[in-house]
């Protein structure tokens, strides 16, 4: 039985001259045709809108942000999403079938393939074991990507990852687990282990959780405002702009006015704060 540890050059040696798939024929047509009837369950889900989730806790949200949390619970409208993050969406989700795919077509072993999983409540799915290993599998941006190549996100963590797969392991015993991530621009693939000493007890988060987003008062915010530039204005931070709720969240800000947006060549701005106007457009928000 291999092990974990090779499964990346495992994968990369299905497409050299002197590697390519070991098992029969039979096996290797039984794992691509899963992989193609499970992609097309993913694109009738998400063409006929069944893959919209409804409001309630889940494993995959425990580590979203409290107030972003809360947001999600409450009769509050958020933006739309934007015409192609439908396909974004069901990119990543073919990406990830994908990747287990080649994962058992290099020999290696993926069970439990969506197994349901609970915890104080909270159910969630697991995306399978490969050699026995729990692991979470997920395809992301370059620089999402370099974050779970150097381990950076242990420490820088926006959507919550650490949490979702701490969760997974507490619900199902386990003591070791992993990210199992695609660069989808490059194709680059990596592991990155969490160990027992990272995983975290998330029960008691869940337990907290379910306080909060019955409360009629929603948390502090999630992340502060930063400077923009010298300029003395403020600005939401990365992680607020691309959040759904950013209109309702920072009413207050501009002395109660909310957020106001200028149009950069870069891009929009959402200052929180304006000294010194800046010399663009101005935009409606």
């Amino acid at each position: 039985m291999k092990k974990i540890d090779t499964l990346i050059p495992d994968i990369y040696n299905l497409f050299k001259d002197e590697g390519g798939c070991s098992l029969s024929n039979k096996k290797r047509d039984e794992i691509i045709d899963q992989c193609l009837s499970n992609i097309k369950d993913q694109l009738v889900n998400a063409v006929t809108g069944k893959d919209i989730q409804p409001k309630k806790l889940r494993m995959s949200n425990v580590g979203h942000p409290d107030r972003q949390l809360w947001y999600q619970f409450q009769d509050i409208e958020k933006e739309p999403l934007n015409d192609n993050d439908y396909i974004k969406f069901l990119y990543g989700h073919i990406i990830e079938e994908l990747v287990l795919c080649l994962s058992e077509l290099a020999g290696h072993t993926v069970t439990d393939r969506q197994k349901e999983t609970k915890l104080e409540g909270v159910k969630g799915h697991i995306d399978g074991r490969v050699d026995g290993i729990l692991t979470d599998v997920k395809s992301a941006s370059h620089i999402s990507f370099k974050k779970f190549q150097d381990h950076s996100l242990y420490t820088d963590d926006p959507f919550g990852y650490l949490d979702q797969l701490s969760s997974y392991a507490t619900a199902e015993g386990d003591r070791e687990a992993t990210f199992l991530v695609m660069n989808k621009l490059t194709g680059e693939l990596c592991l990155m282990p969490l160990h027992e000493l990272e995983i975290t007890d998330t029960g008691e988060r869940i337990k907290y959780l379910k306080r909060v987003v019955k409360s009629k008062t929603p948390p502090p915010k999630c992340y502060p405002d930063v400077p923009d530039g010298k300029s003395g204005n403020y600005k939401l931070g990365l992680n607020c702009f691309y959040c759904a709720y950013k209109k309702d969240c920072w009413s207050d800000a501009n002395n109660g006015h909310g957020l106001r947006a200028f149009e950069y060549k870069k891009g929009i701005t959402y200052l929180t704060r304006v000294s010194r106007r800046p010399d663009v457009p101005e935009m409606g928000v």
